[in-house]
């Protein structure tokens, strides 16, 4: 995998990257509805670069790599929402840096780049009103919403197995 010199280098390697996901045959699609909750896997870092496509969980996982090797002090997060039978999910990497704290990301093309906060509670609540509008959720209760601190996941497990995986991590409270 190739190196990057620092951050925005980060946001230019994934500019080739399209929202698509691949599936436990490696198969590849570009539309996220079709299918997806019962065949997908999560990529590792090398099939998201070669097959040019991934989810958010997918690409934290190459954006992680890159975080780590410009030795960058940084956390990955998921925030999960239940409302009845649906399910609403982000993943999204938070760096630190001269004592202030940075939201990257590359997966909501609206939101797609570097935003700097004074605070974690900060950036967090800004990713959740963010969270609210992108998935059209009208009347959000506060106690259905989770965000968890998550550690590297194992590649190629599935949707389920992603999720009970962050929910382990640390909660986080907004």
């Amino acid at each position: 995998m190739e190196q990057v010199n620092n951050v925005m280098d980060i946001l230019t390697k994934l500019e080739t990257i399209e929202n698509g996901w691949m599936d436990v045959e490696k198969n590849v699609y570009k539309n996220v509805e079709k299918g997806f909750k019962k065949k997908y896997v999560l990529s590792n870092p090398e099939e998201v670069l070669k097959n040019k496509v991934g989810t958010c969980f997918d690409i934290v996982e190459l954006e992680r790599n890159y975080f780590k090797g410009l030795g960058i002090k940084f956390n990955t997060f998921f925030m999960i929402y239940y409302e009845g039978k649906k399910v609403y999910t982000h993943t999204f990497v938070v760096y630190e840096e001269n004592e202030k704290f940075y939201w990257f990301e590359h997966a909501w093309t609206k939101d797609k780049g570097v935003h700097e906060f004074m605070s974690l509670f900060d950036l967090l609540t800004c990713v959740r009103e963010k969270f609210t509008k992108y998935n059209n959720i009208k009347f959000m209760d506060a106690d259905y919403l989770c965000v968890y601190k998550y550690k590297k996941p194992k590649f190629h497990i599935g949707l389920k197995d992603f999720y009970k995986h962050c929910e382990n991590g640390e909660n986080v409270i907004i």
